[in-house]
């Protein structure tokens, strides 16, 4: 839909109704929405997005007014209808029997399923390997340590600087052979002086010593976790292999019920970022969501980092949700039906899919 015909109907927000009515109720039609991309995108303003565009045209041909009713979550939208703060929502809402004892919904628009979003791995071993350690960590770590011997040197020098002549310096040079004493300590454990050594320094060295060991096996555990999580990510290749993985998903969904449903548990994601920090991270080994959000967001986002996996399962369509014995039903699925036939409803699926229906 273009032109001005398209800038009458279009709603930038519920306050900004356009006045007129909907097939002879009072007042224009109010048209619930939640974030969830590429159906709805996630941004103010001007809606924008697939559901967006297919419902400015079903608007436009049945000639009638509509407002935006923009709810926080996916949840939400039906629950708005059932309350009678929207007379239609629409973003990808999956038709289930359940949904349909509470609501009516009109024909399908969108074929979708299940899918699980992973961690990227490379083919090339030794690049895999590269990218799976964990190098914010071991910054982290490194400068950690790096704070913790530059103390201990100083505790070095401050033990030594008057029974040795190589503490007997200025104190930065001293400070540099405390640096080397501390990394000789952590590495052997020994300071020499075994005969003479004082009760300090007989109580340092071994304290130094387990210090540098604490760090060390924390370098490696940090390490081996992060490539023992990428190697359990390469090994998830579809549903059968999410039984004793970490998973992610967004609460209220219909992918929380399939895992809910198989005695899968999972940790809540709340939006896209989130799930990206958290399998970046580790906190989770994948995300299962609806298969074209997950796409859309892997390729828009990801960087190449993460990839959707595996086949689309547990198959949904969404539909339009109106209250139940809407009159406007019959009217959305007429121009449904019109809009396949002369093959608009194409134009405005190739404008956000790529691939081929």
């Amino acid at each position: 839909m273009n032109g001005a015909a398209a800038e009458a109907i279009r709603a930038v927000d519920g306050a900004g109704s356009v006045s007129a009515s909907a097939g002879g109720a009072s007042g224009p039609v109010r048209v619930a929405i939640a974030p969830i991309a590429p159906f709805v995108l996630p941004q103010e303003g001007t809606p924008e997005g697939f559901s967006i565009d297919i419902w400015n045209e079903v608007a436009r041909r049945m000639s009638v007014d509509f407002i935006w009713h923009r709810v926080p979550t996916q949840s939400d939208l039906l629950s708005a209808v059932q309350r009678g703060e929207a007379d239609v929502a629409i973003a990808a809402i999956t038709m289930t029997p359940e949904r349909e004892k509470t609501v009516d919904f009109s024909l399908p628009y969108y074929d979708s399923g299940l899918q699980i979003m992973v961690r990227a791995q490379n083919d090339n071993p030794f690049v895999a390997s590269f990218w799976s350690v964990p190098w914010l960590a071991i910054g982290q770590l490194l400068l950690a340590a790096a704070l913790i011997v530059f103390l201990l040197a100083n505790l070095v020098w401050l033990m030594e600087r008057k029974h040795h002549v190589n503490f007997q310096k200025p104190w930065l040079r001293a400070v540099g052979e405390g640096l080397w004493v501390t990394m000789l300590i952590i590495a052997t454990g020994e300071h020499g002086e075994r005969e003479t050594a004082g009760i300090c320094k007989r109580v340092l060295v071994p304290a130094m010593w387990l210090i540098g060991v604490v760090l060390i096996a924390q370098l490696t555990a940090t390490v081996t976790s992060s490539q023992t999580v990428a190697r359990l990510q390469s090994n998830i290749r579809g549903p059968e292999d999410l039984p004793g993985k970490t998973i992610g998903t967004v609460p209220g969904t219909v992918a929380a019920d399939y895992l809910t449903g198989r005695g899968l548990p999972f940790q809540n994601v709340n939006n896209a970022g989130e799930g990206f920090r958290m399998l970046m991270q580790g906190d989770v080994q994948a995300i299962v969501y609806d298969a074209p959000t997950l796409q859309y967001w892997a390729g828009r986002l990801g960087n190449g980092a993460l990839v959707v996996v595996g086949p689309i399962f547990r198959p949904e369509r969404y539909g339009i949700a109106v209250s139940n014995g809407s009159a406007l039903r019959k009217s959305i699925n007429e121009t449904l039906l019109a809009m396949y036939e002369d093959g608009t409803y194409e134009k405005i699926y190739g404008k956000w899919f790529s691939q081929a229906r």
